[in-house]
């Protein structure tokens, strides 16, 4: 048995797919396809899956991850590929599928791409420059507390309405570019504004790509 990771971009329509919906789309494509994974024991028995960092509602992704066990040994990684891609949706498309290098603890930070009808630059850099920006962030239990969001900013460039933001992600500090724009909108005193939201990249401590 092979610990198998799948790389796949959501695009289109299916960025709309809830993270628990996914989680049934892709058992029933994996069936569909007839993939050799292997299945949980006991009861309520269903194909092993393991989804790296999960996007928000309405994000597309385009470095997106599922890790799960094939028990054939003699079935190519590349026939993965092809027999997931024949039975799936043109708003998910499978890129490549490779032996697992990292462990998903390794996660730190996510790469997004922000575009924008038109942002005002200046007011966006001087947010950004700030030693600290407290927000009041979701806590798991349902609460709200405040955080310095500042820390788990990596990197923040902005270029023809096109904001660029590593983040931190794969843990309790994990950042969603929404709390870092509604910040903003605040810091501003202005209403929210439409932009479109990539995921582009998930990245270990050292910024290299998660494999």
């Amino acid at each position: 048995m092979r610990n198998v990771r799948i790389f796949y971009e959501k695009k289109g329509r299916m960025k709309f797919v809830s993270h628990l919906d996914m989680n049934r789309f892709m058992s029933r494509l994996i069936a569909k396809a007839k993939i050799p994974v292997w299945f949980t024991e006991g009861f309520n028995q269903h194909a092993y899956m393991n989804f790296a960092v999960p996007l928000s509602l309405g994000y597309v992704g385009l470095y997106e991850i599922v890790d799960v066990k094939i028990t054939d040994d003699n079935y190519s990684l590349s026939q993965l590929i092809d027999d997931l891609n024949a039975v799936s949706t043109p708003d998910i498309h499978f890129l490549k599928a490779t032996e697992s290098v990292m462990h998903t603890k390794e996660i730190a930070f996510a790469e997004f791409k922000l575009l924008f009808d038109e942002i005002n630059t200046e007011k966006l850099n001087e947010f950004l420059a700030q030693e600290s920006i407290i927000c009041a962030k979701k806590t798991k239990k349902g609460g709200v507390k405040d955080i310095d969001i500042a820390p788990l900013i990596k990197k923040a460039e902005i270029k023809d309405n096109k904001l660029t933001l590593i983040l931190s992600a794969g843990n309790e500090n994990n950042l969603n570019p929404s709390l870092v724009m509604t910040a903003f909108f605040d810091f501003c005193g202005i209403e929210p504004i439409y932009y479109e939201v990539t995921r582009t990249m998930i990245y270990n401590k050292n910024l290299e790509a998660f494999c």
